[in-house]
């Protein structure tokens, strides 16, 4: 049995690991579309597990919320619609919020620095690793810039102006039509970050003798 003693001196700070303040659960809240391949119990025994929130096509175990239609690789905008209406309505005191593929992990304390940061901005905040859209059959969203959709992070002031109801013509890529909700509805003002890639797993997990197949099943 391996024990570790800790014996700590009046005045003295504590390891970074204990000295944390962890997001409270209420001020987070993480966002991931699922479907029938879905590893779900391996993201409930990660860190993201107390902010996780699924997105399903209809009611089931682990569903957090449901959208009540069908949903297939060409029409994943309509997932995200629905689950921008529903934390539009439901998550009135949340601060922030990521969008995560299920085949994406993120680092902890990444996150904790960015929360830190953001905390009572005023202006609409979109984190993400962003691409000009050129949609010249839709003027909705035409222009706008988009957030790669293994993981995108967004404040309370963004969640308040965005417009899930624009129109727009044809099926059209999930986050793509997320940021033109954030471009029809916010405006010019949005506060655009770039990801730190270097904290976000998309497919692969890899560091030092770790290697994760995060997608080993094809999902579509």
């Amino acid at each position: 049995m391996l024990c570790m003693l800790f014996v700590y001196r009046q005045g003295q700070s504590l390891p970074s690991e204990i000295n944390r303040i962890a997001i409270e659960p209420r001020s987070l809240a993480i966002i991931m579309p699922t479907n029938k391949n879905t590893d779900i119990e391996f993201y409930k025994n990660m860190w993201v597990a107390d902010y996780l929130y699924t997105v399903c096509d209809y009611p089931g175990p682990d569903c957090s919320m449901s959208c009540n239609q069908p949903s297939t690789w060409a029409t994943l905008y309509k997932k995200t619609r629905c689950f921008t209406r529903e934390i539009k309505k439901r998550f009135m005191s949340t601060e922030f919020f990521i969008k995560m593929d299920d085949d994406t992990f993120v680092d902890r304390e990444y996150i904790e620095k960015l929360v830190d940061q953001y905390t009572g901005s005023k202006e609409p905040v979109y984190i993400s690793d962003f691409i000009l859209n050129l949609d010249y059959r839709n003027r909705a969203l035409n222009g706008s810039y988009y957030g790669n959709g293994k993981f995108y992070m967004f404040n309370r002031p963004l969640l308040d102006c965005i417009d899930p109801n624009i129109w727009f013509w044809g099926d059209r890529n999930e986050d793509a039509v997320f940021g033109a909700m954030v471009h029809n509805g916010c405006g010019p003002d949005v506060k655009k970050v770039k990801e730190d890639d270097s904290k976000i797993w998309h497919k692969r997990y890899t560091s030092k003798n770790k290697y994760i197949n995060l997608s080993a099943v094809s999902n579509h």
